[in-house]
């Protein structure tokens, strides 16, 4: 029976790393254009469904608000602002659009990481329409507010109010 060394057992776990390593960058490699591409068109059929216009102009936000990572001109509409705010589970991507008034038109979530069953509710449109004609002044009913959080998921539901404030401030800065 052959004798199994610690250098001998190194080598062999180096090279399934290796290997390992090697396969993963090839398939990020080829992936990554595609992934963009699917994320630039869920973002873009985001902005559609939460202000209609006929382009979306990218502006430039000099904001302080880090949760602001885009605001774009909804030809004489308003603002597409897109957002990224910490949730309970991850990161929650959502754009809002913001008319001339500085009212809510709509919010869609792009993407996110919340539990299933609770959190994730927060993508559902009977949630999100609670946002539509705020001003700046989303709060859930816990914290005084008009919006009903998302039972189990108060933290999703603070996000994602938090969310819609920072999109009307930015485009409030812009406006």
């Amino acid at each position: 029976m052959k004798k199994v060394t610690m250098a001998g057992l190194i080598i062999v776990l180096f090279i399934i790393c290796a290997i390992t390593s090697l396969l993963l960058g090839l398939v990020n490699e080829i992936t990554e254009d595609r992934i963009a591409e699917i994320t630039a068109e869920n973002t873009r059929l985001a902005m559609q469904e939460v202000l209609q216009a006929d382009s979306y102009d990218e502006v430039e936000y000099t904001g302080g608000d880090s949760q602001v990572t885009g605001v774009y001109k909804a030809g004489d509409a308003g603002y597409v602002v897109e957002v990224s705010v910490s949730g309970s589970q991850g990161m929650i991507s959502m754009v809002v659009g913001v008319d001339t008034a500085g009212t809510v038109t709509g919010v869609s979530i792009v993407d996110m990481s919340e539990t299933p069953g609770l959190g994730d509710k927060a993508s559902e449109p009977e949630f999100r329409s609670q946002f539509v004609g705020t001003t700046g002044d989303a709060a859930v009913d816990k914290d005084g507010g008009t919006i009903a959080a998302l039972t189990g998921a108060t933290v999703t539901s603070r996000a994602v109010a938090n969310g819609v404030n920072a999109a009307v401030a930015a485009a409030a800065t812009i406006g």
